[in-house]
């Protein structure tokens, strides 16, 4: 059996999971082999399966990152399947799970060359964060102060031409950080925590955690979410969570394609994907 781990030419770190998956896949007896997703030399029907991991730079081309999910999910086995990676790619996924029942952090699609009512999202919001609709990383993530229509609307426009998400600042983001709960096949793996980071923000440094029962709770809710939607139970996710104003765990965002599963802080843990891949569990 072959297996391609999935990443791209140019990384803006080194991607430490990599060399665990792989090393887990061959104490399997399965040749694991890391391949650039852009690669035109690379035989994706070469490969029984093909887990997406580490294309972090699909951002800056993604026509061609979407054409080529279509592609290689016609030449081989695609992780996780080419619909859920699709649908994860623009977040007004977040829309469709809170209509499906998931606690979601308030959120508010702003279309391409629309200018919403400020004035109404700063009164049911206070302060703001403006975050691409379609982004990695912290691309185009600020804080918009209270009442400052004027920024808002001068960062949509160095924006042109993308959607946006509009939402309230979580004060539990700036103080604590986000809750990232790992899980393969549906299933609650390892957490860490993750410091608030905002465009222009070096990687927040990321400590493993025990997540609390509550949090476990959203997790659940967040996959039961995703299945009524039809998009099962994903053979990787991360769930990120921070603190509404009333304390309870809401999901900020639900990292279904090339999310950072932080095996380098638990990497016992790699096996717990290759047995989802595998085995289905």
């Amino acid at each position: 059996m072959r297996v391609a781990l999935v990443t791209a030419s140019t990384l803006p770190r080194p991607d430490p999971d990599l060399p665990l998956l792989a090393a887990e896949f061959r104490a399997r007896g399965v040749e694991a082999s890391v391949v650039v997703w852009d690669d035109p030399t690379a035989r994706w029907e070469d490969f029984d399966l093909a887990i997406v991991r580490s294309t972090w730079d699909y951002l800056e081309k993604l026509a061609r990152f979407e054409a080529w999910i279509d592609r290689a999910a016609r030449a081989t086995r695609l992780v996780n399947a080419a619909s859920v990676l699709r649908w994860n790619i623009h977040k007004r996924y977040l829309l469709a799970l809170a209509d499906a029942g998931a606690p979601v952090v308030p959120t508010v699609l702003v279309e391409a060359g629309s200018d919403p009512d400020w004035d109404a999202l700063f009164a049911r919001f206070g302060e703001l964060v403006l975050k691409p609709a379609v982004s990695a990383g912290s691309f185009g993530t600020v804080r918009v102060p209270t009442g400052d229509a004027g920024a808002a609307r001068a960062h949509l426009a160095r924006h042109r031409g993308r959607d946006f998400l509009v939402q309230p600042l979580l004060r539990s983001v700036v103080e604590v950080g986000e809750s990232n709960l790992v899980c393969f096949g549906g299933r609650f793996s390892h957490a860490v925590r993750k410091g608030a980071r905002w465009e222009g923000d070096a990687e927040q440094s990321r400590e493993r955690i025990d997540p609390a029962a509550d949090e476990l709770a959203a997790a659940v809710a967040v996959f039961e979410a995703l299945g009524s939607l039809g998009l099962g139970r994903p053979h990787y996710a991360r769930i990120d969570l921070a603190r509404g104003p009333e304390g309870a765990p809401l999901l900020m965002e639900a990292e279904l394609l090339e999310p950072a599963l932080f095996l380098d802080r638990a990497p016992a843990a790699a096996a717990g994907l290759v047995d989802a891949v595998l085995h289905g569990s």
